[in-house]
């Protein structure tokens, strides 16, 4: 149960950030000055976003698909099944899913990059928890060794090219603003000139060069964390409350280092984009394990209370929350909806983050009241099998 309760968490939490690429132009993702001023509760709100859940939940959902990876290799063997056929298969379904995701609602997908680095990452499920942990922090040394060689290369770009690079990412104009929000407001068709745009760069260049190596090396910690006993809580108490005080004690004030260099540095690009973002880089890891140490560690002392139940059915059906998400918050502010793209500031974008986690509790709650699976889960397992799964519940 502690693994549903973990990946509720995440898929819930995740919410907090996606919810400002949903609802804002691109660049306010990445520059929180880049599309209104910082003030008030509109800074309280992206300080705790930003601080607490920035790539924390992300690096979570991660950690467990790398750790669902040996999970499912265990599980074919006991029922004497190709482990790697399976594994490709349900791989393949969760691509797929993720490019109509990407494509045709959100361009922030994650499930397209899941899918690819799971299926690079399935080699590596049968070594050892320290060759798997060093794995990991090899990969994670070089997406952060990949952004700074970046940086150092800035001098030898071709004249323009690293200001194009700021006005896309980081400061474009009132002009490229309002043309992200009339296509976004505008019908689905419209909202394809751009999302299509985002979505195929989201695919190819940002993720060969930072995506790839911070969700593989995310994953294969995952696997190693599943084979010490870290994520089915099978850890003591006490190697659970040292993960959570040094994860949250070393990752806390790196992340809250950067946000204070950010703005000593008045959010200057070169510097916030490829040398500030480092700290929040591994600060995020860190925290994430301190999440997952606390959160397995609550799990050794109650999973009946309701916080703990709901949390786990939410997590039973994370793929259609994160999915539902998507549709849910598309309708409310794109153009074939309510079109509030560009409306919402980020305290109201607060608000309704907390209305939609009430929402998908009470639906993940009863739903699999007369289910045994989520929507998703249950054409993501069937397709995955070979066979239809039995998805209502006997009386």
């Amino acid at each position: 149960m502690s693994l549903d309760i973990l990946r509720g968490t995440a898929v819930l939490g995740i919410l907090l950030m996606s919810i400002q690429s949903f609802s804002m132009p691109s660049s306010a993702y990445f520059h929180p000055l880049s599309y209104e001023n910082l003030e008030g509760l509109n800074l309280y709100a992206w300080l705790f976003s930003h601080v607490f859940a920035s790539e924390k939940f992300m690096a979570i959902l991660a950690m467990l698909f790398g750790a669902g990876i040996i999970m499912i290799s265990q599980k074919a063997r006991k029922e004497h099944m190709r482990s790697s056929g399976l594994q490709y298969r349900r791989l393949f379904v969760l691509f797929l899913i993720g490019i109509f995701h990407a494509y045709l609602l959100w361009y922030g997908d994650l499930l397209v990059a899941f899918s690819i680095c799971g299926f690079f990452m399935f080699a590596f499920r049968s070594k050892s928890k320290a060759y798997l942990f060093r794995a990991g922090i090899i990969f994670l040394v070089l997406g952060s060794a990949l952004k700074l060689l970046l940086a150092y290369s800035i001098p030898l770009w071709e004249q323009g090219q690293f200001q194009l690079l700021e006005s896309e990412l980081w400061s474009p104009s009132r002009e490229e603003i309002n043309y992200e929000i009339g296509h976004y407001t505008d019908t689905w068709e419209r909202q394809m000139l751009v999302r299509v745009p985002a979505a195929f760069n989201m695919q190819t260049k940002v993720f060969l060069s930072e995506i790839f190596w911070r969700v593989s090396g995310l994953m294969l910690l995952g696997m190693a964390f599943y084979k010490k006993g870290v994520f089915t809580a099978k850890q003591s108490k006490k190697y659970l409350s040292k993960m959570g005080i040094y994860g949250m004690g070393l990752g806390l004030p790196l992340v809250v280092g950067g946000v204070l260099l950010n703005f000593h540095n008045r959010w200057d690009f070169e510097m916030s984009y490829f040398y500030f973002s480092q700290f929040n880089y591994w600060g995020s890891v860190l925290m994430a394990l301190g999440y997952i140490g606390l959160i397995v560690l609550f799990c050794k002392f109650s999973t009946r209370s309701l916080i703990a139940r709901s949390l786990s059915y939410v997590g039973r059906m994370s793929l259609t929350t994160y999915l539902m998400q998507s549709v849910i918050c598309t309708y409310v502010f794109y153009g074939h909806g309510f079109g509030l793209f560009g409306d919402l500031d980020r305290s109201a974008q607060v608000v309704a983050v907390l209305l939609l986690w009430v929402f998908q509790i009470a639906f993940s709650t009863i739903w699999l009241h007369y289910f045994n699976f989520g929507p998703f889960e249950w054409i993501w397992r069937s397709i995955s099998y070979g066979e239809l799964q039995r998805i209502k519940k006997e009386n």
